[in-house]
């Protein structure tokens, strides 16, 4: 049982904090009676500042944020938080519900019973926790449909700009491109942790270290319990250095099965804990067949492109993988959509297919440099052709630097094709996102 006194400082304290100085996020979330707002996520994507940026600046006390990873608070049963509540309404009599935030929750035992007594209660409840304790599908099970769930991401690059103080919009995008391109190459470099924005280069990267050692040690390794922690670290090695490439269960068994005690079952369990982990994404195949979606190799995309530091960088693939992630944020909130590739028999491929319920939307090839005559009507012919039997006429491709719109005719297929530089795509997002959080 906590000590009501401490209690009453801890809150006092944290309502005394400053606030002004939090850079507020893309994410928009909303409350519904009966309803917790859950944030889940990668850690170390900001869900603890996320809250922090939802409090109204000018009458901070009308919330009760409560660390449960906080000493003040530990250890705690679901009966003793009735304790933090008088503390809290001793402190404010005249409020009689505040905004009630619960952050690390996983550290309380049968955290589900706080949040169920606080909704049958009236109170508008936010919930975070480290993603190796707060699964989407776990929340769903513990609350029973009553909560809303949203994924907070690392920062898209509107949001790694205003972290840096740069100005984009309108007219100042030009004035500023020369250092928006040089910090677009550090985004692609380093990724859009938070915490990895600001700090000189050379801390950085040990940043991230700690972040992928942490991730692997607490959210897979512990968490699932993995005992071929072997084939565990050979799938990460592989996966650093396949990014934005496929991958197929099938292959992977045939390279590790000569070398170690191995099941395809085990391969696709333990890239099933990554992808829990928030460390990377599968991306299956379009197509109108359920069997050949399932059997088609994936593609593999990180969380951050930052991790790949610790394999094989490549500025192509840091830029597709970085497509793929602001794809993610845009249509997070909307689960008619989905984000696909494309691949014919005859091996064209398009990078992505936006699709929603099942019809295809958009198509998006990443090319960052078309010079070479046949490159660019490689990525040409693939559009054409994926426009052709998929029936969708909105085709892009994202370059570094090439902008316009060009006629392609080829083979008696035709389409107009939009070339857009990927630092202004990357930008554009915020127009496309509405207030509501949904493209």
């Amino acid at each position: 049982m906590p000590d009501k006194t401490l209690v009453k400082r801890y809150i006092l304290n944290f309502h005394e904090r400053d606030f002004s100085g939090i850079v507020p996020r893309e994410l928009k979330v909303k409350t519904l009676p009966g309803r917790a707002t859950i944030i889940v996520g990668p850690r170390r994507a900001g869900k603890t500042y996320y809250l922090f940026s939802l409090i109204d600046k000018n009458t901070p006390e009308r919330y009760l944020y409560v660390d449960f990873e906080h000493p003040v608070f530990h250890p705690m049963t679901p009966g003793d938080f009735i304790d933090v509540l008088d503390a809290y309404r001793e402190l404010y009599p005249e409020i009689k519900r505040p905004v009630v935030m619960l952050d690390e929750v996983q550290a309380v035992p049968d955290w589900e019973r706080i949040v169920r007594y606080l909704l049958d209660e009236g109170y508008t409840v936010y919930v975070t926790g480290s993603s190796s304790k707060l699964l989407s599908r776990e929340v769903a099970t513990h609350l029973r449909g009553r909560s809303l769930t949203y994924t907070l991401f690392p920062l898209s690059f509107r949001e790694f700009l205003r972290f840096k103080g740069v100005e984009y919009g309108g007219r100042e995008f030009y004035r500023n491109l020369t250092r928006i391109n040089r910090l677009l190459e550090e985004y692609l470099r380093f990724g859009a942790y938070p915490e990895v924005a600001l700090p000189p280069e050379e801390i950085k990267e040990l940043i991230l270290r700690d972040y992928l050692d942490v991730l692997i040690k607490k959210d897979v390794l512990e968490r699932h319990r993995v005992k071929n922690v072997h084939l565990l670290n050979e799938l990460l090695y592989f996966s650093l250095r396949a990014y934005s490439k496929y991958v197929s269960f099938d292959s992977l068994y045939r390279l590790f099965k000569g070398r170690l005690r191995v099941t395809k079952r085990t391969i696709a369990n333990y890239f099933a804990y990554l992808e829990e982990a928030f460390a990377l994404f599968l991306v299956r195949r379009f197509g109108r067949s359920p069997k050949g979606r399932i059997v088609a190799p994936r593609k593999l995309y990180l969380i951050d492109t930052g991790l790949a530091l610790f394999g094989e960088k490549d500025l192509a693939r840091d830029a597709e993988n970085a497509v793929f992630l602001e794809l993610m944020k845009r249509y997070s909130l909307k689960p008619s959509v989905e984000i696909t590739y494309w691949k014919d028999e005859a091996g064209r491929e398009v990078d992505f297919v936006i699709s929603e319920n099942g019809k295809a939307k958009e198509l998006i090839q990443v090319s960052l440099r078309l010079d070479d005559e046949k490159t660019r009507k490689r990525e040409f012919l693939a559009l054409l052709h994926a426009s052709k039997r998929l029936d969708c006429k909105s085709l892009k491709v994202i370059t570094l630097e090439e902008e316009g719109v060009e006629d392609v005719s080829l083979y008696g297929m035709n389409g107009r094709v939009e070339l857009i530089p990927l630092a202004k795509w990357l930008l554009e997002g915020e127009r496309l996102i509405s207030n509501e959080g949904e493209v």
